[in-house]
């Protein structure tokens, strides 16, 4: 189908989501609840969770056609499924005709969708912090599966000095967004913060280096957070980065250091640090806890940078306190582990 379709300009992001939002839209469905995010819509019905891709683009992702939609609606389901399993059941057509919209069968395709078992909220890792229902030998399944993922993963070739430079660059894109003037931050502790990380970097090259030459950088989950972890009835990951193959490459050690720097931000620092053992005892990677520090403080920073973005966007701006908050203490977090580097 091409872009330019009579269809697919009739037919809107609005109309799409007014259609989508009805029970009545999918087969034995008696409720659907919508939940919007910065590059998606995502309706639950009863069992499923359905994903319409918004027309955007950012500088790391470009939906804005029809194709792009349905190759990584593709992509999603193809690259979950090794920490998902079967959560994922592939990707269902958004079709038109004579003039009524639905799903699969025949007619014109406007879009596409992936389509996911719901899974237990109850059992998602943020939701069990936040209730305090979390069980120590659910997590350490959890954690193991990360494991052997992990070890089961091909080291990506990188030129160390090229990974390292790659490294200052996030820091100093991310700085530089945080620096912005219509933001009104601190800059003071920006800037100290920029600098230690620089700093680190420079003095502790050879550690860098050691985990580029020990096999240590891997294709891993891209964006692992509680929120993207269902620990019940049995583990799963959700949510792997499939519009960038580039998002997915780090170190195990930084992926796991952000799964950390979250819980710790849910006042759940030890069930971090339990995934990041259970890798560490079944890897044999003893990562030295300064870096650990640093790849917290790193990735501390680029979450104040998305979350202080959302004020870029008008719907958000009703929330304002809400995401200058999480920007602060995002910042506080990424200081008070630079604190932990030594100088």
């Amino acid at each position: 189908m091409k872009a330019t379709s009579l269809h697919t300009k009739a037919y809107s992001l609005d109309k799409k989501v007014d259609f989508l939002s009805k029970p009545a839209s999918y087969p034995g469905t008696t409720h659907v609840e919508v939940v919007e995010t910065h590059m998606s819509w995502v309706f639950l019905t009863d069992r499923y969770a359905y994903k319409l891709k918004k027309p955007v683009r950012y500088d790391f992702l470009d939906f804005t056609t029809p194709e792009s939609r349905h190759k990584y609606c593709n992509e999603e389901v193809h690259i979950n499924k090794a920490l998902a399993g079967d959560t994922y059941c592939g990707v269902v057509q958004l079709k038109i005709a004579d003039g009524v919209m639905h799903l699969n069968g025949a007619g014109e395709t406007i879009d596409w969708l992936v389509k996911m078992k719901r899974l237990p909220e109850e059992h998602m890792l943020h939701t069990a912090i936040r209730e305090g229902t979390v069980r120590s030998e659910l997590v350490e399944q959890a954690a193991e599966v990360l494991a052997d993922f992990y070890l089961s993963s091909m080291p990506v070739k990188r030129n160390s000095r090229q990974y390292r430079q790659d490294i200052v660059k996030d820091i100093e894109r991310n700085s530089d967004e945080l620096l912005r003037a219509e933001f009104n931050l601190q800059h003071s502790t920006i800037i100290d913060i920029t600098t230690d990380l620089f700093y680190f970097t420079i003095k502790y090259a050879d550690l860098f280096d050691q985990r580029v030459e020990g096999g240590r950088i891997v294709e891993g989950h891209g964006d692992l957070r509680p929120e993207h972890i269902c620990l019940a009835p049995k583990p799963v990951i959700i949510d792997r980065v499939e519009f960038n193959s580039a998002l997915r490459i780090m170190d195990v050690a930084e992926e796991l250091s952000l799964l950390a720097l979250e819980c710790e931000m849910l006042n759940a620092a030890a069930i971090g640090q339990s995934f990041l053992n259970c890798y560490k005892s079944k890897s044999g990677d003893e990562v030295p806890d300064t870096l650990i520090y640093f790849y917290k403080a790193k990735r501390a920073l680029l979450r104040a940078k998305l979350s202080i973005h959302h004020l870029l966007e008008k719907k958000y701006l009703t929330n304002e306190q809400k995401w200058r908050g999480r920007c602060q203490g995002y910042v506080q977090a990424a200081d008070a582990y630079c604190d932990k580097l030594p100088k």
